[in-house]
């Protein structure tokens, strides 16, 4: 086996570590945001264990790189990979929702790894901004990598900042859109259509890449080619599934946050399978 077979071999099984984790998290809780974290697995796992720079024993490391989930309704899913990149022990994804954990429904700048408290969607894209502003204020070369979600998209402010990101380019700073195409209420393009995307971002300055999210090796081939531009930002949009890896929750919207009892979590880990 190659060093690149090897590599999307680990990559693969620490996504299904995310997905079995974030359905522990939930079952601990009861209840949680599950679509949105199980779509962006894949992408989590390449970042946490192959594209950024960072000491899980040293999180406030000043040379780390930062990374922003925008879309902090998915922090089952951040929690997951958290643990099991060593910021925090195992045990921590018991904890989900429960009385003074720090484990929240959304990201809380309490726990080892945490860059910014996010769920009040549209925010995240401005703050990384301002961690790529400063990174280059420094002369330093650690980067930042915002995690969008499709439906945050339709706050205004995503796009003032993709604007002024363009204009204060070069900047190491990557967005990463995980375009599961569902959102709470229904399918994105029923709600508010963002199409043409891609396009919108062009225009708006930035170099755009696409890839199937839930291919670790496109998304590896992806991360290592950035930046896609050395002059502009760089939007990755990754073409995912809601719910994915669990049939019951895929595509749609009424697993965007459910009620998780034991009948469900272990329907889930069973479609899963056990880990390698």
């Amino acid at each position: 086996m190659s060093n690149r077979e090897a590599l999307l071999r680990a990559l693969r099984e620490q996504a299904l570590d995310i997905r079995r984790n974030t359905w522990r998290a939930l079952h601990a809780a009861g209840s949680g945001h599950m679509g949105g974290s199980l779509s962006a697995a894949d992408l989590l796992a390449a970042l946490y264990f192959h594209h950024l720079n960072l000491r899980p024993e040293e999180p406030d490391w000043p040379e780390r790189d930062r990374f922003v989930l925008s879309k902090g309704h998915a922090n089952t899913a951040l929690g997951a990979v958290l643990a099991q990149a060593g910021f925090v022990d195992d045990g921590f994804i018991d904890t989900f929702y429960a009385y003074e954990s720090r484990f929240g429904m959304h990201p809380d700048i309490k726990v080892p790894g945490v860059e910014m408290c996010t769920g009040a969607l549209g925010h995240g894209l401005s703050v990384g901004l301002g961690m790529a502003l400063g990174s280059r204020l420094q002369g330093k070369d650690w980067r930042t990598v915002v995690m969008l979600g499709d439906g945050e998209l339709q706050e205004g402010s995503n796009w003032e900042a993709a604007m002024a990101a363009a204009h204060l380019a070069p900047l190491r700073l990557t967005a990463i859109l995980d375009y599961n195409k569902v959102q709470q209420s229904g399918h994105v393009a029923e709600m508010l259509g963002l199409e043409p995307l891609a396009d919108k971002w062009r225009a708006f300055g930035w170099s755009v890449r696409e890839c199937d999210g839930h291919d670790m090796e496109a998304i590896v081939d992806a991360l290592d080619a950035l930046p896609a531009a050395p002059d502009k930002p760089s939007l990755l949009i990754a073409h995912t599934v809601k719910g994915k890896g669990a049939s019951f929750a895929e595509d749609t919207y009424l697993w965007h946050n459910n009620l998780v009892g034991d009948e469900v979590y272990e329907k889930a880990i069973a479609e899963l399978g056990e880990p390698a």
